[in-house]
């Protein structure tokens, strides 16, 4: 009997050596690199190091976005699961381990900085579908991110403190799976100032809005990892494997806006607000000679050091996104046009009753909505000082639509500028359409004339008439100034664009001149500076709703520049729709005139103004009559 048992006993142990032999092979040889990336992903634990994003400056270099040190608390759900159930028994829920951890971690951190109920759901899940249905382990979330030192004080002492018999039970589970990571914050010391040109950083350090996202991978910088070994528990073994790749901070950013010129027009607009209540305001204040953009205001505006708290229409940056029909801002663009190709001259005489008729369409002039007399025979020039629509629309016939678009094209007008600032809209200009009846080219031409039937930004009309400023130039509006290397400290200046002539210098001129008129003793009076020339030109459009226009919205609107005859500065202000006010000499023109006098007191000794220093502007809005 035993020697028939023998050699039974001896094939079923070689099978059995044989089976498992085969199958170690298969792991080992054929499947080795699949069974070490299912090794490796359960005892290396692997955490990304996000960089410092770098500075974004002012061109006077006071820093506008910086980083500060932060710590983030991460955590391994199932190492926590996992070590719980030994200490507290394998009986225990998985939710109710989560709950006992939440509560733990909530009394050792400062000030409640994170929802007890929130972390719970989070640390409960220790399981997730992969997108081809395949579960997979959860082994690393984020507890709560971005605190300071003093509120992770104490849970770093518990997680710091060698394992032995006196220390709490609870201080072993959260030993095994949780973890404290060094994190860059993103904080604005201005808060508010420039808040949609800068935009704001997520969580995640992405840049979101504004310089923050289109200049997002001069900033973000290289993001650095760590990885180490880890037991069953989850616990970091003491000479494991560690591999470590610092974070490479990012580039700094160099921007055109004065810090003091913004706070100043921040401070207008904001009276603007508070006076005239109007949905949005937005001002610009650009250098004419290099488009260097100053100052760039959009109000309502947020806090970005706290951007979740608002919401999102109030991150875009409105003076590049707000498309409104200009109305009568956009009448020294068409002059210019219509000077330029020698279609007319400044003796050329238009005639204004109020009402206008031709045979297929007409005109009113706005003196039949105040209720006053007609203007009469008038020139070019009489036709911007009194913002006559029906001697514009009369001029603006004796030209051919092309050589009027040709002209605001150039302008810059119905495109894209290119400034890389955030969202951009490139507002619209029909192009020359031979195919239209002749009767609906006209009657389109004579609208164009004075700012109907087309699109702009406020951005367009403030590179309009820096050029007009800059002897018919064209300078490419720019933010950024120059960039700062991390790693040499080098500054990369960027040059200002050229972008060609809109028109001669000559009618550039003539159109300055007229523009002085208007504030001298046309409808921009309240624009005016003591001791300075002012060129400008009010606006008031009303806007197209339900398919008319509704006299009870408007757009009011100043744009202009000083010293009228060797301009520094363009000053752009618009208000969509305001509650008190509807002209824009009542409303634009003394904003126009109260942010012009701020930056005359910063260039003009000795009334020297700090960042701090508020304005009030009420001085500014005295009666008088306007467009």
């Amino acid at each position: 009997m035993l020697s028939r048992r023998c050699p039974l006993a001896m094939l079923v142990v070689m099978l059995v050596n044989l089976g498992i032999g085969s199958w170690l092979f298969y792991l080992q040889g054929l499947q080795s690199s699949q069974a070490r990336q299912k090794a490796e992903h359960i005892w290396i634990r692997h955490i990304d190091l996000a960089p410092a994003r770098g500075n974004i400056y002012s061109r006077n270099l006071q820093i506008l976005a910086t980083c500060q040190l932060t710590y983030s608390v991460w955590a391994d759900p199932n190492a926590i699961q996992n070590a719980a159930k030994k200490v507290w028994g394998q009986q225990v829920s998985k939710d109710e381990i989560a709950k006992r951890v939440a509560r733990t971690i909530c009394s050792l951190l400062k000030d409640k900085v994170v929802s007890e109920k929130e972390l719970t759901k989070r640390l409960s899940q220790t399981i997730r579908n992969r997108s081809y249905g395949r579960p997979i382990l959860i082994q690393f979330i984020w507890a709560v991110r971005q605190l300071d030192e003093s509120a992770i004080a104490n849970l770093k002492r518990v997680l710091e403190t060698k394992r032995g018999k006196k220390i709490p039970l609870e201080w072993r589970i959260l030993q095994a799976g949780l973890g404290i990571s060094p994190e860059m914050h993103r904080i604005y010391p201005y808060g508010r100032l420039a808040a949609a040109t800068l935009g704001f950083v997520n969580l995640d350090n992405v840049g979101c809005y504004g310089i923050e996202r289109d200049w997002d991978k001069v900033l973000k910088g290289k993001a650095g990892s760590m990885e180490l070994e880890v037991n069953a528990l989850g616990c970091p073994l003491p000479s494991g494997y560690i591999s470590y790749l610092p974070p490479q901070p990012g580039n700094s950013i160099i921007l055109t806006i004065d810090e003091q010129i913004q706070k100043a027009a921040e401070a207008v607009i904001d009276e603007a607000m508070k006076r005239f209540q109007p949905k949005s305001a937005s001002a610009i204040v650009m250098e004419p000679q290099t488009g260097d953009i100053l100052a760039l205001v959009s109000k309502p505006d947020f806090d970005p050091n706290e951007y979740y708290r608002f919401p999102p229409e109030r991150f875009l940056n409105r003076p590049l996104t707000f498309v409104y029909e200009p109305g009568s801002t956009f009448k020294p663009l068409v002059a210019a046009a219509l000077l330029d190709h020698g279609v007319i001259t400044e003796h050329t005489v238009a005639y204004c009753n109020g009402t206008w008729k031709t045979d297929g369409f007409s005109v009113r002039c706005w003196v039949v909505q105040k209720g006053t007399a007609h203007h009469g025979a008038e020139t070019i020039s009489d036709a911007l000082i009194h913002s006559c629509n029906i001697a514009m629309a009369q001029f603006a016939l004796k030209a051919s639509y092309r050589q009027i678009y040709e002209t605001l094209i150039k302008f810059g007008v119905g495109r894209k500028l290119g400034m890389s600032a955030g969202f951009e809209e490139s507002g619209w200009l029909d192009p020359p359409k031979e195919f239209l009846a002749k009767g609906a080219v006209r009657h389109h031409q004579a609208t164009l004339a004075f700012g109907q039937s087309v699109a702009v930004t406020p951005m367009h009309m403030a590179v309009a008439y820096a050029a007009l400023a800059n002897h018919g130039k064209v300078m490419k509006p720019r933010i950024v100034k120059g960039i700062r290397e991390e790693k040499t400290g080098k500054i990369q200046w960027f040059e200002p664009k050229d972008l060609g002539f809109a028109v001669s210098p000559l009618t550039a001129s003539k159109i300055c001149d007229m523009l002085v008129s208007v504030v001298e003793d046309g409808t921009g009076k309240r624009a005016k500076l003591e001791g300075v020339k002012v060129a400008g030109k009010t606006g008031t459009a009303t806007k197209f709703v339900n398919g008319r226009y509704d006299p009870t919205k408007v757009v009011v609107s100043f744009f202009g520049f000083f010293p009228a005859h060797s301009p520094k500065w363009v000053i752009g202000i618009v208000l969509d729709e305001p509650a008190y006010g509807k002209w824009g000499g009542e409303v634009a023109a003394p904003l126009f005139a109260a942010l012009g006098q701020q930056i005359l007191w910063r260039v003009q000794p000795p009334r020297p103004l700090s960042l701090t220093q508020d304005l009030t502007a009420l001085s500014f809005f005295s009666p008088v009559l306007s467009d």
